[in-house]
Order: structure tokens, then C-alpha cells, then sequence
């Protein structure tokens, strides 16, 4: 969610010559890392390897953005290394994949009976990153040039990272599952899983949330730049001061509120989900009115105060979207098989790594081809196929529990007569 900071950065002036194509590949290459490695870290969890997992991550995520500040040279106009940053970004994927499903795993651990709202909590606090390092980023780049403002800004993940390492554990009152031999396919994926019809059919559906959910906040600096909606500001003179530029409402400011609605949604949807009772029917309502915001109010916003009413509400369902993933495969694994919630999660994100990669690549394709409305339309349709296949799901869920509750019912019958 973050990553729209850099893209301004990179487009306005350490690669000006990119092709939008090309910058939206540092940040969807981190995702599908991220998501390709859920397989491996989710069974790890189980096992409670979690202090093994998070030491990693701080190492490798604080290596990769002091590594950052090296690509750039002195920060001036053009000297960016496309190659480096993108190696650079490749390792922080690595990093930040050791942290992904140990949050919302510990959540689980540690408050079974009221899982959605404590998952909802652990969530928004990425939508919290969303609003803070987007800041920090254009204030330390602005006021110290981009090499020593990068190194700051890598302090910063690294001193966040290390807190988790060494406060984050699992719950001891949760007995650990036997990580089996590792080059057998069923220590990393659960067979049970792949015969759970609602899993399968939501497991659809996420993909389809990765695959276009993230070409907005990607592209909503330019949109707002683009329809005159936002001001731009150059932060890196290379002097290390921080300019005035032009008066007016920036356009980075559409990212920050849209992270910050985010952590809303993300807690007031974990919310309705365990007064409902039922996550996946509550993420599949959030999800339509996310498409419906995407489809309509993007292409139609004209004035400034109408983008940030979009911002405001696409951060909100959209942030219930996002913050409700981990919620739901905790609620579809069978209460046999709970020892196996992480690495249902990890097949899950699996099975979205690709159209995390592809989907934003999609998005700036779609934005340099076809312009900013487009972008609207293909992250709405995205979302609605998402919310036909979780709705599916939702339905083949109920059907099985109805058909369960009958058989028992016809069982307790029996045994009366």
C-alpha cells in the first residue's frame, strides 16, 4: 500500500524515462514474493518457528532499504539504477514475506473466541504503515536528499521489524503441529483444503482481489495529477531543502487518506463480521461496494473534495476487503484441522502470488494505454469477479452447514426410537 510513495519519487525524477510498465514491477514483485513464500512460512507458524521467521525478516527488510540508498547516487534528477532498485525491492519482498502470515496467526493464538476483531486490529496495522512511511518517506527524502533520507527511513522499518522479532511470539497454551519431513508435499499443503469447496471457490476469489485491487492505490498520485484534482511537488532538489512549490491541495495526500480509511474498514469490518457472524458473507458485501466505487466514482471525481470522498470510502471497503482474508480461513478450516490455519493460509496466498505479480503490471499497462479511468474499471471488474466467487463460496459454505445440521437431526432421531 505504501509503495505509491515510491512510484511518485521514481516517476518524477530518479527514473523519468521508465516506462509505467516497468515501475509498477518494484512493486508487485514484493507481493508476489510475499505471497509465493505464505506456502513455506504458513507450516512454519504451525510449528511455531516464529522467532526464526521474524529475525529473518528484520535482517532482510532493513538490508534491503540500506541497500536502497545506494542506487540512486546523490538523489539528483535521473540517477536512479532500475536494476538496483528492483533488486533491492526483490529482497524486501523476501523480508517482509517472513512477517505476512505471523500476524494474523499470532492473532489467532492468542484470542480464539474473538479472532475476527483481533485479526481486524493486527491488520490495520498496515493501513497505519500505509499513512506513516508514505510521510516518512517524502519528509526524509525531501529534507535530507534521497540517500541518507532512505537510510533514516530504513532505521525506522528496521527498529519496527526488530520490536516484532523479539515481542512477537506464539501462544504456548497452543500445542505446536509437527512440522513434517520437508520434501513432502503434505508439510506444506493440507489435502483437506483442495477436497473444501468454500475454500476453493474463495481461494478464486482473493486471486481476483490480488490481481486488481492494488492498481489504484499504485496510480492515485497520478490520477489526482491528471485531472488536476492534487498538486505535485518535486521533494528532491538535492539540496536537501525542502521547497514550497505550488499552492494547493497534493496529490499525495489522496494515498495517505486512502491508507488511513483503510485501517478503519479493516477494524469496523472485523467488527460486523463477528456480529454477523459470518466473515466471508460480510468481505463479500464490502467487496461489491468496493467495485462499485471503483467502476463509478473514480472516472467521475471532477473536484478535489469529490476525490477525497472516494478516498475516504474505496480506504474503507476496501480496507474491510483486505483486513477480512485472514479471518475467513480461520473460520473455513474445520474445527478438526485448526492446527492447520496457517498453512491453509499459506495454499491460499499461493494460489494469489501470480495475479499479485500480473495485476499491477496489468494496471500500468491499462493506465499508459488507455488513462486513469480505465484503471477504475479494471480494478472494479476485478473486485466483482472476486465478489462472485466468494459469494459462491458463502453459498456452498451454508448449503454443507444445512446439510450437516439435517443429518444430525435425522440422527438424534433415530436414536430416540
Amino acid at each position: 500500500m505504501s509503495f505509491g510513495a515510491f512510484v511518485g519519487l521514481f516517476d518524477e525524477h530518479l527514473l523519468p524515462d521508465t516506462s509505467t510498465l516497468a515501475l509498477s514491477l518494484p512493486g508487485s514483485l514484493p507481493a508476489f514474493l510475499i505471497l509465493l513464500l505464505s506456502v513455506i512460512t504458513g507450516p512454519l507458524l504451525d510449528a511455531h518457528l516464529h522467532r526464526y521467521l521474524s529475525f529473518t525478516g528484520f535482517i532482510l527488510t532493513t538490508l534491503a532499504f540500506l541497500s536502497l540508498s545506494f542506487t540512486c547516487g546523490a538523489g539528483l534528477y535521473g540517477q536512479g539504477t532500475y536494476w538496483a532498485i528492483l533488486l533491492c525491492f526483490l529482497l524486501a519482498g523476501l523480508g517482509q514475506a517472513c512477517f505476512f502470515v505471523a500476524s494474523s496467526q499470532n492473532a489467532t493464538q492468542w484470542f480464539p473466541q474473538r479472532r475476527f476483531i483481533a485479526i481486524g486490529i493486527t491488520s490495520a496495522g498496515a493501513a497505519v504503515g500505509g499513512i506513516v512511511y508514505p510521510l516518512a518517506i517524502r519528509f526524509l527524502v525531501g529534507k535530507y536528499a534521497f540517500p541518507t533520507g532512505i537510510r533514516i527511513f530504513a532505521a525506522i522499518v528496521g527498529g519496527t521489524g526488530l520490536f516484532a522479532a523479539v515481542f512477537g511470539r506464539a501462544n504456548p497454551a497452543v500445542p505446536p503441529r509437527k512440522l513434517g519431513p520437508l520434501c513432502r508435499t503434505a508439510t506444506w499443503v493440507d489435502p483437506a483444503a483442495l477436497r473444501c469447496k468454500p475454500f476453493l471457490a474463495y481461494a478464486a476469489g482473493v486471486a481476483f482481489i490480488f490481481l486488481g485491487f492494488f492498481a489504484l492505490p499504485f496510480f492515485v498520485t497520478n490520477w489526482a495529477q491528471n485531472k488536476s484534482l492534487g498538486v505535485t511537488q518535486d521533494i528532491m532538489g538535492g539540496d536537501g531543502e525542502l521547497p514550497a512549490g505550488a499552492p494547493g491541495f497534493r496529490s499525495y495526500w489522496f494515498l495517505i487518506i486512502l491508507n488511513g480509511s483503510s485501517a478503519v474498514g479493516r477494524v469496523c469490518s472485523s467488527w460486523v463480521a463477528m456480529r454477523v457472524g459470518d466473515p466471508l458473507q460480510t468481505q463479500t458485501v464490502f467487496c461489491v461496494l468496493a467495485a462499485l466505487l471503483a467502476l463509478v466514482m473514480w472516472p467521475l471525481a471532477g473536484n478535489t473534495a469529490t476525490a477525497i470522498a472516494f478516498s475516504v470510502l474505496y480506504g474503507v471497503f476496501g480496507g474491510g476487503v483486505l483486513g477480512l482474508v485472514a479471518s475467513v480461513v480461520a473460520d473455513l478450516v474445520p474445527g478438526e484441522r485448526k492446527d492447520c490455519v496457517g498453512q491453509w493460509t499459506g495454499m491460499l496466498f499461493l494460489a494469489c502470488a501470480l495475479p499479485a505479480l500480473v495485476g499491477p503490471l496489468m494496471g500500468g499497462a491499462v493506465y499508459a494505454q488507455f488513462g486513469d479511468n480505465a484503471v477504475g474499471w479494471f480494478t472494479g471488474g476485478a473486485l466483482l469477479a472476486a465478489a462472485v466467487c466468494m459469494g459462491l463460496g458463502a453459498w456452498v459454505k451454508e448449503r454443507e452447514k444445512r446439510r450437516v445440521a439435517r443429518e444430525k437431526e435425522v440422527g438424534s432421531r433415530e436414536a430416540e426410537v
